[in-house]
């Protein structure tokens, strides 16, 4: 039977009137249904990964990774997704909302998917190089300006899209219900694609010697790896056979090339502080502590002792206290911010900087390693440094 399982009987149809314009159609069958299926399950595990995230994002290894940044990365992939499924031919248009092509293939599956992905991922690098490379901030005008007028031209590219001829951009082909984008559109989208990257290609080069305890230098090379080769695979493929969406093995390539590349990025740096957080929590928390250590950010991030014992010789502070108690005031007799300090303003561009209660008494540590709850109006707040502000 092969891939005679047809979405609908206009394939018959569809392959007829592909000959008669001298072209060779493989009817939509098994392998797309395989494809969307599959791929539909991955990014359903990647929406329970995010959720998981974003519920404890305020574990310290995996708010330094800007987990909100992160979700709205795979909110991206998903639309882009959503837009492939049309643009590559997996389903059919007729008489359903993926055929309005604009609509789909260009403000869904390039500019808020594959544009909205890319800039991100280049705005999360570059806030990395602002902190570690220029001593500045991971937030502000100089991180969000680049961001904004990225957006803002964006915009007007989508605009000038819908309003000019289709012809000139992408339009339907009633004869094999497809969308095709024209040749000059094409290179238009690419060079803004290839030049995105190579941005976060270079900066990624250029924060590869940070300190360890932030260094994804590893994987970025993985991840700027697959998608160049995809991009690579892609773009060639795009003209060298314009109409492969009449191919089976060409689209379901394109489509799952597109996604891999996707999920290897996100997984690359979210695998293993998501599943330290699942199976070995406090372990893996204790060990990047140590990090900060070595690194030298211990007094940036008010690392001490895992056990420190009160003035009776009891246990009262621990790895556990990062999560329960109130930090929103931890300070010393020399004040430095802590990784869950709320005077500490680090960058989440949903959540906000360090949402955290308020308690009416402030715990304080002091040299002597031994703490003891004060009033809440005796503790003075920290005041704010910059170089922790990726927090």
């Amino acid at each position: 039977m092969g891939n005679q399982l047809s979405f609908s009987y206009t394939e018959d149809w569809r392959e007829e009137m592909a000959q008669r314009l001298g072209y060779r159609l493989d009817p939509r069958g098994k392998a797309d249904w395989i494809m969307i299926i599959i791929i539909t399950c991955v990014y359903s595990i990647d929406v329970i990964a995010v959720l998981f995230m974003l519920w404890n994002r305020k574990y310290p290894p995996l708010k330094c990774k800007s987990p909100v940044l992160m979700a709205c990365m795979m909110v991206a992939g998903i639309l882009w997704f959503v837009g492939d499924i049309q643009a590559n031919g997996h389903a059919p248009l007729e008489h359903s909302p993926l055929h309005n092509c604009k609509a789909f293939g260009v403000w869904v599956r390039i500019l808020l998917g594959v544009c909205t992905l890319s800039a991100l991922i280049a705005m999360r690098s570059y806030g990395l190089f602002r902190v570690f490379r220029k001593n500045q901030p991971f937030r502000g005008w100089g991180l969000y300006v680049p961001y904004v007028a990225y957006c803002l031209c964006m915009l007007v590219y989508g605009i000038v899209s819908q309003v000019v001829s289709p012809k000139l951009t992408i339009h339907y082909m009633t004869l094999v219900d497809i969308c095709y984008y024209e040749t000059g559109f094409k290179a238009s989208v690419f060079a803004i694609v290839w030049v995105t990257w190579l941005v976060v290609a270079v900066l990624s080069w250029r924060i590869r010697h940070i300190k360890s305890s932030f260094n994804e230098a590893r994987e970025m090379l993985v991840a700027c790896s697959a998608v160049f080769a995809v991009l690579i695979f892609t773009t060639v493929m795009h003209y060298a056979a314009p109409m492969f969406p009449l191919n089976v093995r060409l689209r379901v390539l394109t489509t799952s090339f597109d996604h891999f590349a996707t999920n290897v990025f996100w997984w690359s740096i979210m695998a293993v502080p998501i599943m330290s957080c699942i199976v070995r929590r406090d372990a893996y928390l204790e060990e990047w502590m140590d990090k900060l250590r070595q690194d030298g950010l211990q007094r940036m991030y008010d690392v001490q002792s895992p056990n420190v014992t009160n003035n009776k010789g009891s246990s009262v502070y621990n790895r556990n206290s990062l999560f329960t108690a109130d930090y929103s005031r931890l300070h010393t007799e020399n004040p430095v911010p802590s990784p869950m300090d709320n005077g500490y303003q680090y960058f989440d561009p949903i959540f906000g900087a360090g949402a955290y209660p308020m308690a009416h008494t402030d715990v304080v540590l002091y040299p002597t390693t031994y703490i003891e709850e004060v009033p809440h109006h005796a503790a003075p707040r920290p005041k704010k440094k910059h170089h922790g502000d990726l927090w």
